[in-house]
């Protein structure tokens, strides 16, 4: 491995904080949604519901509530692969996650091509 490569590597490594512990999973959802992030079953408004803190370029995201009967698929992994199976681009993750993204996580904004306007009338 060259110096460069080793530089980048670590930087990677540097970058990604350590995933706490617990349970993890990729979640299959009805809808063609698909989470992965750690994973909790817990009772809310008299029934079971998934807990999802869905993973977001290496971070865990606050918790989403899953109905028991929209799991579709449910995969149990180790931390690691859902780390490298974790969504790193805004359009990977399903809306209901992508809104309750820190906006620090959020790339910037493009720049408009769109011509601007004075504010006088012509």
């Amino acid at each position: 491995m060259s110096d460069e490569q080793a530089t980048v590597h670590e930087a990677e490594a540097v970058a990604a904080p350590e995933l706490p512990d617990g349970n993890y999973a990729i979640v299959e959802v009805l809808g063609h949604r698909t989470y992965v992030g750690r994973v909790a079953e817990v009772e809310r408004f008299g029934s079971k519901m998934l807990q999802v803190e869905a993973l977001f370029k290496g971070q865990l995201l606050d918790p989403l509530l899953i109905g028991g009967g929209s799991i579709y698929q449910f995969t149990p992994c180790s931390k690691e692969v859902a780390a490298k199976r974790g969504p790193t681009r805004n359009w990977d993750l399903p809306a209901s996650a992508l809104a309750i993204v820190p906006p620090a996580l959020l790339p910037e904004p493009e720049p408009s091509f769109a011509p601007e306007f004075d504010d006088e009338p012509y």
